[in-house]
């Protein structure tokens, strides 16, 4: 039986390399930003902020405004540029001048797919780890060890309260890491579906893929319908809790599913409609 692996783990590596020249800087630049950030916040100048005290024509003080402004645009900039590469490196590959080299080579659609599958997910992980380490960075100054352990004091009093609902920590938790990860198999495998359609589109192929996303994207809202909804005011406690996770669940798995689905008609168009002539 043939072994996929090996050559999923080529076209990973391949396809980080080059998407790595973009994405890699500007993951830098963000955690230069965050940490320049925290570095600028002074504790006495934030306390009299939130104390009510308007922000004084202080040189340092406009400075800082400066760089928080700007760390908030890179953050910004850094999740959409992080779509918009997966996005353009599928195309590049798969559609465009590298394509006749791609898919020349001995590796078969569906493990092309994967690994770009695959690629994506790690971009998209990247993205929020070091999204999250750049807001860490941007409390430096302001006590981190302080801040954890107040959450670490209040923990037991959220325990009880969640416990009211029928939840656990570890119940939300998971469900957060499951709605995640359907979010962005959701995500990838849409920008797959869409630039497969570059295979029978000729012309104006802007026009006809914005189309195309919201068509998918009103279909989809038609099935996310299928999610139950519950009327808070005529339940317990725990029936909510109960009820909302059943909810999440379910959005998730229609997610999972609708990814499925997506992926399965983008191996089926390269597979049936490319023409590599």
């Amino acid at each position: 039986m043939r072994n996929p692996f090996p050559r999923i783990g080529k076209v990973i590596k391949y396809d980080l390399k080059h998407s790595s020249k973009k994405l890699l800087p500007l993951y830098g630049v963000l955690l230069a930003l965050g940490l320049l950030t925290g570095l600028c916040i002074s504790p006495t100048r934030t306390e009299a902020f939130f104390g009510g005290e308007i922000m004084s024509n202080n040189t340092r003080d406009w400075i800082t405004v400066s760089i928080g402004f700007a760390y908030y645009v890179v953050a910004c900039v850094a999740a959409i540029m992080t779509i918009v590469v997966i996005a353009r490196r599928f195309k590049q590959s798969m559609l465009e001048d590298e394509a006749y080299l791609n898919l020349s080579l001995p590796v078969t659609m569906g493990e092309h797919l994967w690994g770009k599958f695959i690629t994506g997910f790690i971009w998209m992980f990247t993205c929020c780890i070091v999204t999250y380490l750049s807001v860490l960075f941007c409390f430096i100054r302001l006590g981190l060890p302080d801040i954890f352990r107040e959450l670490g004091e209040a923990l037991p009093e959220m325990i009880q309260e969640l416990q009211r609902y029928n939840l656990t920590i570890g119940k939300i938790i998971g469900m957060g890491l499951l709605m995640s990860f359907a979010g962005t198999c959701f995500l990838i495998t849409l920008i797959f579906v869409v630039n497969s359609f570059g295979l029978v589109i000729k012309g104006r192929q802007g026009f006809w893929k914005f189309l195309i996303i919201v068509g998918l994207l009103y279909i989809d809202g038609w099935i996310f319908r299928l999610v139950p909804t519950f009327d808070s005011r005529f339940m317990t406690e725990a029936a909510i809790g109960n009820a909302a996770m059943k909810s999440f669940g379910i959005f998730s798995l229609i997610m999972i599913v609708l990814s499925a689905i997506y992926f399965a008609v983008t191996q089926f168009m390269f597979t049936k409609k490319l023409n590599l002539d």
